[in-house]
C-alpha cells in the first residue's frame, strides 16, 4: 500500500526531560490529515510537551513525530507550520512590531492581516516593545496573532485562551474557526470545547492520550472507574483505571470543569 503522508504524525511518542524519573509523555499517537483537534488535560499533563515535540523542541525518547511527511529533526524551517509557543518568539528581545515585519519577510508575505488584528485587539501599545515587557494576557494574544498570520497548514496552539479577557476570547475564537488548515490547540478548560463543535477531541492525562472523538459527542460521553467492557477507551493513571463509554456511564463530562477533577470525583 502506497504510504501518504499526513500533515501531522505522532506515532508511539514517548518523553522523558532530562533529570526526570517520569516521562513527560508516554506511546501517544494523533494524525491530522485536515482536521482541527483540540486536547484537554491538567497542568502537567503533557499538553505543552507534545507541541514542543511536534516542532523538535522536546528530547523524544521513543517514537516519531512527521511533518507533512518529513522526520521532525529533518522539518527545520517548514514555513507552513506554525506555533504560539512564547520560547518561539522570545528567541529575538526585539519590538513585537519588528516581530509581525520579520515574520512577514521570512514567509514571503505582508504585515497587513497582523497589523489590522493588532488593532482589532486593541494592541497597538505594544508595537514599540518585546514580548517579555508587556503583561502575560498580551503576550499570549500577541504570540496567537502571530501564529496565525500567513494562513498556515498546521497550527500548534498551546492555551491560546490563557490570561486573554472575554471579549478577545470571543474574536480569538472567530479567528481559529476560520483557520483553513489543521490545527492542534490544546487547553485546560473545559466550558471552551462548546466553540468547537466541529473538531475533533483528544485527553491527555499523566503524559497518556486518550481519543479521538469528537467534541460534538461529549455529552454523550461518560467517565468511569475500571474496565468497562463497553468502555471506547481506556487509561491507566496513578489514580487508577478509567473508562469513557458513550451514553450511559457514572460521571458525565458534560458540564465538567476538568478532566482531573472527574477522576478525582471517581476515585
Amino acid at each position: 500500500m502506497r504510504y501518504l503522508p499526513g500533515v501531522l504524525e505522532v506515532q508511539g511518542l514517548s518523553v522523558v526531560y532530562p533529570g526526570s524519573r517520569s516521562p513527560a509523555l508516554v506511546d501517544v499517537s494523533v494524525t491530522l490529515q485536515d482536521q482541527r483537534m483540540v486536547v484537554v488535560g491538567s497542568n502537567g499533563s503533557g499538553k505543552t510537551t507534545l507541541l514542543r515535540a511536534c516542532l523538535g523542541l522536546a528530547p523524544v525518547t521513543r517514537g516519531r513525530v512527521r511533518l507533512f511527511g518529513r522526520e521532525v529533526q529533518d522539518a527545520r524551517g517548514l514555513l507552513p507550520v506554525s506555533t504560539n509557543l512564547s520560547e518561539v518568539y522570545r528567541l529575538l528581545s526585539v519590538p513585537v512590531g519588528d516581530l509581525i515585519r520579520l515574520q512577514a519577510r521570512l514567509k514571503g508575505g505582508n504585515t497587513t492581516q497582523a497589523s489590522r488584528w493588532i488593532r482589532e485587539f486593541e494592541l497597538d501599545p505594544v508595537l514599540r516593545r518585546p514580548l517579555h515587557e508587556i503583561s502575560t494576557g498580551q503576550a499570549k494574544l500577541v504570540s496567537n496573532l502571530l501564529a496565525l498570520d500567513h494562513d498556515p497548514r498546521l497550527l500548534l496552539l498551546d492555551e491560546p485562551f490563557e490570561n486573554v479577557d472575554l471579549s478577545r476570547r470571543r474574536r480569538l475564537v472567530s479567528l481559529l474557526r476560520q483557520a483553513r488548515g489543521c490545527v492542534l490547540l490544546n487547553t485546560h478548560e473545559f466550558e471552551l470545547l462548546r466553540h468547537f463543535e466541529d473538531w475533533q477531541l483528544g485527553f491527555l492525562l499523566e503524559g497518556k492520550f486518550l481519543g479521538p472523538y469528537s467534541v460534538s459527542d461529549l455529552d454523550r460521553l461518560f467517565l468511569n472507574r475500571g474496565e468497562v467492557p463497553e468502555s471506547i477507551g481506556q487509561i491507566r493513571t496513578t489514580l487508577g483505571t478509567f473508562s469513557i463509554t458513550r451514553d450511559r456511564g457514572e460521571a458525565p463530562l458534560k458540564g465538567a470543569t476538568t478532566f482531573q477533577s472527574l477522576m478525582e470525583r471517581l476515585s
